[in-house]
């Protein structure tokens, strides 16, 4: 399986600090049946930004620290990039990592408290450029709680969309847990990471992630978001989509509620 967001890149970031701690990382993900990351520290636009040379160098890094330790993991680079009104024109000038470098999926962060007016505007530029936008754990988002629609809006325009494992545990709250289970159902999700910034105390917190997206998905789509879809990444393929999703209904005791009700209190 191919997770293909976190945050291993020993001192670039808020993720590892050390690495001795990175390697703690890639075997515990290892251990879960994450035999490929895509490194992805975060990239924020401003003075201090993370340049993508920065990353490829700690990548080799990793690559043979992991090689000296015998852990059998692959790593490609990548990057967060926190979304601002220029992306597109960063992508052209090359300040920007696509997920393993290959100039197809760019993974993009949005705050979590409240969604920019620009964000359609920079998708479709992103777009135009030849890009597919992968929207980092939609699940989290808060003004994603209570408009939950614009999820379909944009995967029927084409913006694919990666879930956080740890959401799954509940780690980021009850509603975070709801949205990314009827996202799941709905086959909103087309990738999966971890988000590993450290070592878990609770070490099977992946691998029990991984059986709940297991119970939730018939085999075949569960293969996709796990293998196949982050596979087309590495390969430079394009992942087709059906086009025309939408929301499950949610069933609770009472009966069938709206989807967005059951995030209001």
């Amino acid at each position: 399986m191919i997770d293909i967001h976190c945050h291993i890149l020993p001192g670039l970031d808020d993720g590892s600090k050390t690495l001795e701690e990175t390697l703690g990382i890639v075997r515990q993900l290892q251990v879960a049946g994450l035999e490929t990351l895509i490194a992805t520290p975060h990239v924020i636009e401003g003075t201090d930004f993370l340049r993508a040379e920065e990353i490829l160098t700690a990548v080799e890094q990793v690559r043979q620290a992991i090689a000296e330790a015998g852990i059998p993991v692959k790593i490609f680079p990548g990057a967060e990039n926190y979304i601002f009104p220029d992306m597109a024109k960063w992508v052209r000038a090359g300040k920007l990592l696509t997920l393993a470098n290959t100039g197809n999926y760019i993974l993009v962060e949005l705050p979590m408290l409240e969604i920019p007016h620009y964000v359609d505007q920079v998708f479709f530029e992103l777009q135009v450029e030849g890009l597919t936008p992968v929207l980092a754990h939609p699940e989290r988002y808060r003004e994603l709680f209570h408009e939950p629609e614009r999820l379909v809006e944009w995967a029927n325009k084409g913006i694919l969309f990666q879930l956080d494992l740890r959401s799954l545990s509940g780690r980021y709250g009850p509603q975070s847990k709801r949205l990314a289970e009827t996202m799941l159902n709905s086959h909103l999700i087309h990738f999966l990471g971890s988000d590993a910034h450290r070592v878990s105390q609770n070490e099977s917190v992946d691998r029990e992630a991984l059986q709940r997206v297991r119970q939730l998905l018939d085999e075949e789509t569960f293969e996709e978001v796990a293998v196949k879809n982050p596979q087309r990444i590495l390969e430079r393929e394009i992942i087709m989509t059906n086009g025309d999703y939408e929301l499950k209904i949610i069933e609770n005791i009472k009966g069938k509620r709206r989807f967005w009700d059951l995030f209001r209190k």
